[in-house]
């Protein structure tokens, strides 16, 4: 993962099947154990929650709630956005945000 290199990272929404690496990353990076609410609400986000791959390594993901406010908004509020150590300062989570600038203008 040296300098220089092409980075090949994949994003890969969240659904019933996979919900599970998205359960195991949250026991690797947080401190903090999830209740079903949260992955309801981040399988209930669609495209706002996604996991990150590198070379097919499951190493990330950005987890979203939508929120409605007064007079019909939706909001967009990131519950989680995490990498794993050894994964990190490749342009990550930075990719999964632009990801998800995107799709909120859609």
């Amino acid at each position: 993962m040296g300098a220089g290199r092409e980075v090949a990272i994949s994003l890969d929404g969240v659904r019933d099947k996979n919900v599970m690496q998205l359960k195991k990353l949250n026991t690797a990076l947080f401190p903090v154990r999830y209740n079903d609410k949260y992955y309801a609400d981040a399988l209930a986000s669609g495209e706002f929650t996604k996991l990150a791959y590198y070379s097919d390594i499951c190493v990330g993901s950005i987890a979203c709630r939508l929120e409605k406010k007064e007079g019909g908004a939706i909001r967009v509020y990131i519950m989680t956005l995490g990498v794993l150590a050894p994964y990190r300062g490749l342009g990550i989570a930075k990719d999964t945000g632009n990801l998800l600038a995107c799709s909120d203008k859609q």
